[in-house]
C-alpha cells in the first residue's frame, strides 16, 4: 500500500506542479518563447477562475495573439471582440507583441466597435424598458461618454448622430422617470408614517404652516447633501437668508432639486470625495447653465449636470423683481463600506 501510494504521488506531482507555475507571466515567457500552443493551453486554464476585469482582459490579450500566431485569426477575433465589450476605450500597449499581431489585434478591435456601441445602446434601452430608471440613466450617461472619444465617434460612423440623439433622450427620460418614482416613494412613506388624526370635540384653531427648509443654502458653500445611494443622508439646511438692505436680494429656493444616486461604479473606494458644482438660476426659477468646477467622477457627474435640466427654484429677486443667479453646490460621494 505504501509503495502504491507513492507511485500514485509521482504521477499526480507534475500536474500540481504545473497548476501552481500557471500565471499570465508563465503564459507571456511562453508566448515570447514562440511556444503559443503551450501558452494558449495555459491561458486556457487560467481563464474560468478570472473574475476582475483587468485579469480578463490581460488573460484575452494574450490568448488572441497566440491564437493569431496559430492562424486561428477567427477565434482571436471573438476574443478580442470580448475585451472591448468590457472596456471599449482601451487600446494595446505598443511593443506588447510583434508588429503583423499588433495590426491583426488593432484591425479585430476596430471591427468589433461598432458592434459593441450597438449592444451598449441596446442594453441601456432594455433597463429602460423594465422601468430600471436609475440603471438606464447611468447606461445611457456611458454610452455618451464613450461616443465623446473620437476614435469610438468614428466607430460608430454613420450611426453617431443618431446614437447620440437617443443616448440623450433616453438618459433625460430615464432621469425624469426616476426622479418621479423616488417622489411618489417618499409621498406613500410619509402617508404611511402619518398617523391618523383624531376626530376633534370641537373646532380647531387652524395653526400657521412651518415652510419647509431649503435643500441648497446660499450661493457660497452650497450644501446639495450626498447623492442617494451613498451612506451619507442629507442633513436639512438652513433657511435662506433674507433681503438685507445693502444687496435687496433675495436668493432663490428649491423646488425641486433631486440629487441622482449614486451607484456602485459611481461610489468611490476609500475616502469621501466632493464634487464643485456651478448653477446659474435664471428669472424663471430654472437651470441655465450647470458647470462642474471640482471633478471626482465623470460618470457621476455627467448624470447630474444631465438631472440639473429638471430642477426648479423660486427666482431669486432684487427689489423685488426676479434676477439671475449664480451659487455652488457640494455633492458629496460617501466611500463604499
Amino acid at each position: 500500500m505504501l509503495r502504491l501510494a507513492v507511485v500514485l504521488l509521482l504521477i499526480a506531482a507534475p500536474a500540481w506542479a504545473g497548476a501552481a507555475q500557471d500565471s499570465v507571466a508563465a503564459a507571456r515567457d511562453l508566448y515570447t518563447t514562440a511556444d503559443y500552443r503551450e501558452a494558449l493551453a495555459m491561458l486556457t486554464r487560467l481563464r474560468p477562475a478570472a473574475t476582475a476585469p483587468p485579469d480578463i482582459r490581460a488573460i484575452d490579450q494574450y490568448r488572441a495573439f497566440a491564437l493569431f500566431a496559430l492562424g486561428q485569426a477567427a477565434e482571436a477575433e471573438l476574443v478580442v471582440e470580448g475585451i472591448a465589450s468590457i472596456d471599449p476605450t482601451w487600446t494595446l500597449p505598443a511593443g506588447e507583441a510583434p508588429p503583423r499581431i499588433e495590426a491583426l489585434f488593432t484591425q479585430a478591435r476596430e471591427r468589433a466597435l461598432p458592434s459593441v456601441l450597438r449592444q451598449r445602446l441596446a442594453a441601456a434601452r432594455a433597463l429602460y424598458s423594465e422601468k430600471r430608471y436609475d440603471a438606464a440613466a447611468e447606461a445611457f450617461t456611458g454610452l455618451l461618454l464613450l461616443l465623446e472619444d473620437p476614435t469610438l465617434a468614428r466607430a460608430a460612423g454613420a450611426d453617431l448622430p443618431s446614437m447620440t440623439a437617443l443616448a440623450t433622450g433616453f438618459r433625460d427620460l430615464s432621469l425624469a422617470a426616476d426622479e418621479q418614482a423616488r417622489e411618489a416613494a417618499a409621498r406613500e412613506a410619509a402617508a404611511a408614517s402619518t398617523p391618523p388624526a383624531p376626530t376633534p370635540l370641537a373646532a380647531a384653531t387652524p395653526s400657521e404652516g412651518v415652510p419647509a427648509a431649503s435643500p441648497a443654502t446660499g450661493s457660497s458653500g452650497d450644501q446639495a447633501g450626498a447623492p442617494a445611494g451613498t451612506s451619507d443622508s442629507p442633513a436639512p439646511a438652513p433657511a435662506e437668508p433674507a433681503a438685507t438692505p445693502a444687496t435687496d436680494i433675495v436668493p432663490p429656493v428649491a423646488i425641486a432639486q433631486a440629487i441622482p444616486r449614486a451607484t456602485e461604479i459611481t461610489v468611490p473606494v476609500g475616502a469621501a470625495q466632493t464634487i464643485l458644482l456651478d448653477i446659474v438660476i435664471d428669472e424663471t426659477g430654472h437651470v441655465e447653465s450647470a458647470v462642474i468646477q471640482r471633478s471626482v467622477n465623470r460618470l457621476y457627474e455627467a448624470q447630474l449636470v444631465a438631472a440639473t435640466r429638471g430642477w426648479r427654484y423660486t427666482p431669486a429677486t432684487k427689489a423685488g423683481r426676479p434676477v439671475k443667479y449664480a451659487r455652488t453646490l457640494e455633492v458629496t460621494l460617501s466611500p463604499r463600506n
